[in-house]
């Protein structure tokens, strides 16, 4: 393990308090989670035993040592897929996975925290993160792999199929953004994506324009099922200074040229 980086188990609660008993610590970003409704959806006990208990047991640890800022990584999945048009902060959570309300869970024990003992809390609501250093695979990573090896690759769903991708580090800039926010924002959650989403048609269209070897074919051809048109982020860039910065051209970019050189 790299220098300064210590080990713990989040649904061992002893562990957690020893990771922060006697430290000077003022900022905690809890990103240490199960991360997509795709990880361990077969297991639905352990993802709410480390999403859930996980986040309980910092939070605790956090009361103790008298940290001043929490930032919980969240995610859009609190709202579920039947919102329509493009979603604020205060739609209300519709989660359909037990992924999903586990997130719901974690923002709950987030405001019992906030509101009973003073904790200055902020959960940040990604959505589909991708780029360099994601290791979780996706299934866009999975079209820039087929494209590489020269492959033919099938989805599910149709070309009309909405995304919603954030580039790794403007997921990194809204957390940062959070950690450094004002103390006493007036909300608890923010959107953190990159706005309106894409068809997934022009997501290959990108792609393409990068990898002229992608081959893709649509399992079903159909309407777009409901969901959300994007997230709006009025409030994060209000109160925290946060606008995506990467278009999803130079985002791909990135991420296809990263992925040739681990094939090289």
């Amino acid at each position: 393990m790299p220098a300064g980086l210590r080990a713990c188990d989040l649904t061992q609660q002893h562990q957690v308090e020893a990771l922060i008993k006697d430290q000077r610590i003022d900022t905690i970003i809890h990103a240490g989670a199960v991360s997509g409704p795709m990880v361990m959806a077969d297991q639905p006990l352990e993802i709410w035993r480390v999403n859930v208990m996980g986040t309980t047991h910092l939070l605790e640890a956090a009361r103790r040592g008298r940290v001043a800022r929490f930032v919980l990584c969240s995610s859009v999945d609190v709202y579920g897929a039947n919102a329509a048009g493009v979603i604020d902060e205060n739609t209300a959570a519709a989660p359909e996975s037990v992924y999903g309300a586990s997130k719901v869970a974690a923002e709950a024990a987030l405001t019992g925290y906030a509101r009973e003992h003073g904790i200055d809390v902020i959960a940040v609501r990604f959505s589909w993160i991708y780029g360099p250093g994601r290791q979780t695979p996706t299934a866009l990573e999975g079209l820039i792999r087929a494209g590489l090896a020269g492959q033919a690759i099938a989805l599910e769903g149709g070309s009309l199929q909405r995304t919603h991708y954030l580039f790794i580090d403007d997921a990194v800039a809204g957390v940062l953004a959070a950690a450094r926010a004002p103390a006493k924002l007036p909300r608890l959650a923010y959107n953190i994506t990159a706005g309106e989403g894409l068809p997934i048609q022009r997501v290959i269209e990108t792609l393409t324009s990068l990898l002229p070897e992608l081959r893709v074919r649509f399992l079903r051809r159909r309407a777009p099922p409901p969901g959300p048109i994007g997230f709006d982020l009025t409030n994060a860039a209000h109160d925290l200074g946060y606008r995506p910065q990467f278009l999803l051209t130079e985002g791909l970019r990135r991420y296809v040229e990263m992925l040739k050189t681990e094939r090289a």
